[in-house]
């Protein structure tokens, strides 16, 4: 009688030991479960976030707001896509229509990186508004005066007649200088429309924008 009891006994704490360790088993895989859980929830915000900072240009755009999101993707594939792994966004702009002009605008398709080259690159149209403003121009041996062309594309005629600047000598230049300007303010007023935007099937970031002109 006295060894049933203590068989009970035995069987009842290997029950009991059972029973706990069953409990914590399940507790723990919960507890993984909601980690995961709140894991996914915070990754999926921050995709969320992410997106939403671009997805304000899913819109017909402006050639400034053109050169703005493509710094911005020119940036983010450096110093994030290289360094965490993620697909690089691509930002396309085809000019379909014609020529916005026939030097740095031509009909075809461009990536983010070939529009900064082309208006902030080294041979880019900033960089030729700048160079060119800086030159310097003297007038008649009369007044030897000097004055840079982009101070003198500010002038009138008249003015600069006054001066003893002779047409010959900077004309050419501050024509140039004009067109190049211009052509800025053209590039930066131009509309692009928005074609698509793309995401990426693993994680849903945006991957892709296109736009057309």
């Amino acid at each position: 009688m006295e060894n049933a009891s203590k068989a009970l006994m035995m069987a009842g704490g290997m029950l009991v030991a059972v029973m706990v360790v069953s409990l914590l088993v399940l507790f723990f895989n919960n507890l993984s479960e909601w980690q995961g859980i709140n894991e996914s929830g915070e990754e999926l915000e921050q995709i969320v976030e992410f997106n939403k900072q671009y997805e304000v240009y899913n819109r017909n755009v402006y050639g400034s707001e053109l050169l703005s999101i493509a710094n911005k993707v020119a940036d983010y594939n450096k110093r994030q896509a290289e360094n965490k792994g993620y697909v690089p966004i691509e930002v396309q702009v085809t000019i379909a229509k014609k020529n916005i002009d026939d030097e740095f605008f031509k009909k075809g398709t461009y990536t983010s990186l070939e529009l900064i080259e082309k208006m902030k690159g080294k041979e880019g149209l900033e960089e030729k508004v700048e160079n060119l403003g800086k030159e310097r121009i003297q007038s008649s041996e009369n007044t030897k005066v000097t004055r840079s062309i982009s101070q003198l594309a500010g002038m009138r005629t008249s003015e600069k007649e006054d001066l003893g600047f002779v047409r010959g000598d900077y004309e050419e230049k501050e024509r140039q200088y004009n067109t190049y300007k211009s052509l800025i303010t053209q590039v930066k007023e131009t509309i692009f429309k928005c074609k698509t935007f793309e995401y990426d099937e693993k994680n849903g970031r945006i991957i892709k924008m296109i736009y057309e002109y």
